[in-house]
């Protein structure tokens, strides 16, 4: 038997891997650590070298060797190989895993990137500084905003809301899969954060309140309020 751990951030992304484990059942424990001045504390480079959260180690039954497993999205990609035995999360049909594949290079590699530009526009727009230096700077943040990021959100959300109408409420093939508790988060944050509104979009909203219901879901969130301040 392995020995999962989850170095687990509050308020991060590593919420989706314990969902993750959470739906497959899966035994592990929790290493618990907590922002220093909004970011990963430098104790998490002491597992990898980037110290960001999500972190999974994995020790083998079997020997003292283990494996530490970083990038959402990897991490997800290995655990399913390697512990989704029923396919309950990486779905049976050939067609199907493969979207679900997809997916889950997809929620970094395009979909998170307009949305962390827009995140971190709207930090430089909130920081305090002398009349006329903020009226440039948020002149010039906006511009950047209108010519790629605020469109590329509209792009990408609109593909997921249509993607989620053609699938009968889920990412893929009518069926609740690994893709939609990836592509949660960054969803949820930009409703959040307002980079887009609800009302624009009501199979996203549907979607979100409908995978949120889940037992596992509702699981991870009592287990993860034990780590959080």
């Amino acid at each position: 038997m392995s020995q999962i751990k989850l170095h687990y951030l509050n308020k991060s992304r590593a919420f989706r891997v314990l969902w993750l484990f959470e739906h497959l059942d899966l035994q592990y424990e929790i290493i618990p650590y907590l922002r220093e001045d909004n970011r990963a504390p430098e104790k998490l480079k002491e597992i990898h070298p980037l110290g960001r959260s999500p972190i999974v180690e994995i020790q083998d039954g079997n020997s003292e060797s283990s494996k530490v497993l970083t990038e959402s999205g990897y991490i997800f990609q290995y655990i399913l190989e390697k512990y989704d035995t029923e396919k309950k999360l990486s779905l049976i049909e050939p067609e199907k895993a493969e979207k679900v594949q997809y997916y889950l290079h997809y929620a970094e590699g395009s979909l998170q990137p307009p949305l962390l530009m827009e995140y971190i526009f709207s930090l430089a727009k909130q920081s305090p500084g002398p009349f006329p230096i903020s009226y440039l700077v948020g002149g010039i943040i906006n511009k950047i905003s209108s010519a790629y990021s605020k469109g590329e959100v509209a792009n990408q959300v609109n593909y997921i809301e249509s993607e989620i109408e053609k699938n009968k409420g889920y990412l893929v093939g009518g069926q609740f899969s690994a893709a939609d508790i990836l592509l949660s988060f960054p969803l949820q944050m930009a409703f959040i954060r307002h980079f887009i509104e609800q009302n624009d979009y009501p199979n996203i909203k549907i979607w979100l309140d409908k995978i949120t219901k889940e037992e596992s879901y509702v699981k991870a969130q009592e287990r993860s309020k034990t780590y959080e301040p």
